[in-house]
């Protein structure tokens, strides 16, 4: 025991050139938290309503339900998608009640700005670390490949927003880095080890956690296939923390969405009632009440109709994507956004690179689902990343690691591309999947010496000032001046 929490010390303990090195990060990101909490400050510092946060804040397609978690402890998430997200917010729920109850003020924002900070902070140190012990760059490389990753447009906005995303990368890259340090030294994960990052990253996000097994496989091998380690370290966690999701939504959800449809039932009867009532009250060519029904229910039909065209051209309709089926998984597929223009605009676009127009406005409310680049020169930048990234493929070729990080972007992939999930928004997904490509990419700084080497400095830091100046500025003019 003693000793498994002195490598969990070791692990968290920041090394002075780490310190170092993120000083300028950390200064930056601090300065962005201030501005997101003083942005709303006289509203969400004063509140008690949830509905205050949702009503206001906004910030692409991203959620506040944090803050309103933090307000009024409820299960806010999808909870098959977030199972264990509500209760890991729980403590923090109470010390803001604690905070309240003291300052008479709603500390939540000031409590997520600093969890995010903590956030921040190790998320750089895990990527830091893996590209200097697991892929072997020099600490100019793994710097500058670092404060990359923090460039990406909804990467930075990730680290700044009441949202999961954070603590879903930050748990990703903790991942990555062990299973890089275990296939360096030959060491397996074991059960207990499995199950826990599990937990936490398949907690937080489930996506995470299949994530979490690929790591897994591709650390263990022929391991990961021996009755022992899948029975307890792969399928029984996945069917607890499953069967935990579903007596959340049976117990806390199904009721709650039951009595919605109850009510919206009634109030359809009472509204065909009312209908049927204003024909008979105006009508002077029918007399028996058959009739009078029979024109009122007609009426109502085509007010339904009307009602429904008018819903088919708000954004949250037209822009959200037809799914294969209304039900279960499939409602969360999206069949007819299309992929081409979502990959260009989007997914390599707007992930990386803000788009003027629309700025951070969402897409389910006054932001169409594609927005295109006012110049030639943000798709020059879009192809230099994806250049980068293939070259680091070709010249990681023979790594294991790179290939384990290739099977969880091709599953992202897999999941927004192929099923659709999330694709009119896709760029909100970034920190799931994004930190991968410098992480490649360091496989091509690994290989080349002198004046390529040279070369790939001068590129990626001109890339970095370009990421960081073009979506800097549109950050901090949206959050400082913009609505």
């Amino acid at each position: 025991m003693m000793k498994t929490i002195f490598k969990i010390i070791k692990l968290l303990a920041i090394r002075p050139s780490e310190w170092i090195a993120s000083i300028p990060l950390m200064a930056y990101f601090t300065w962005l938290n201030y501005l997101i909490v003083s942005k709303y400050a006289d509203i969400f510092l004063h509140t008690q309503k949830t509905t205050d946060f949702y009503d206001n804040f906004r910030v692409s397609g991203f959620d506040s339900l944090i803050y309103s978690t933090l307000t009024q402890w409820h299960l806010a998430f999808f909870v098959h998608r977030h199972p264990l997200l509500a209760d890991f917010l729980w403590p923090l729920t109470e010390i803001n009640g604690w905070l309240y109850a003291w300052t008479d003020k709603n500390m939540a924002p000031i409590i997520v700005a600093v969890i995010l900070m903590i956030f921040t902070l190790y998320t750089f140190v895990f990527i830091r670390r893996t590209m200097r012990e697991v892929i072997g760059l020099g600490r100019l490389d793994a710097n500058l490949l670092t404060y990359l990753t923090f460039s990406f447009a909804f990467i930075t906005l990730s680290y700044i927003v009441p949202d999961h995303f954070a603590g879903s990368m930050t748990l990703l890259m903790l991942t990555v880095y062990l299973a890089g340090k275990k296939m360096q030294t030959g060491k397996k994960f074991t059960i207990f080890q499995t199950v826990v990052l599990f937990l936490l990253t398949a907690g937080v996000t489930m996506s995470n956690g299949v994530k979490t097994f690929i790591m897994a496989l591709f650390t263990n091998g022929k391991r990961f296939w021996r009755p022992g380690y899948l029975l307890l370290g792969i399928l029984l966690p996945a069917a607890l923390i499953w069967g935990y999701a579903e007596w959340q939504h049976q117990t806390y959800i199904k009721p709650r969405e039951e009595k919605k449809a109850a009510e919206r039932r009634a109030q359809s009867v009472a509204d065909l009632k009312a209908y049927i009532k204003a024909v008979a009250d105006t009508t002077t060519t029918l007399y028996d009440s058959a009739s009078i029904a029979i024109e009122g229910k007609r009426r109502y039909q085509q007010h339904l109709w009307e009602e429904h065209e008018r819903n088919m051209k708000d954004p949250w309709n037209a822009n959200k994507g037809k799914p294969m089926s209304k039900t279960g998984f499939g409602a969360w597929t999206d069949i007819s956004t299309p992929r081409w223009e979502s990959t260009v605009e989007n997914l390599l676009g707007e992930s990386f690179q803000l788009h003027r127009d629309y700025l951070l406005e969402d897409c389910l409310r006054t932001r169409p689902a594609i927005v295109s680049y006012r110049s030639w020169y943000n798709y020059v930048f879009e192809v230099i990343i994806v250049l980068l990234f293939l070259a680091g493929i070709w010249y990681g070729r023979r790594s294991r690691f790179l290939w384990m990080l290739l099977s969880c972007l091709a599953f992202d992939m897999v999941l927004h591309l192929g099923l659709g999930f999330g694709l009119n928004e896709v760029y909100i997904m970034t920190a799931h999947w994004a930190f991968i490509i410098p992480l490649v990419i360091g496989f091509l700084f690994h290989k080349e010496h002198g004046l390529r080497h040279f070369s790939l400095h001068i590129l990626v830091g001109l890339l970095i000032l370009w990421l960081w100046i073009w979506n800097g500025w549109l950050i901090v003019n949206y959050l400082a001046v913009g609505s």
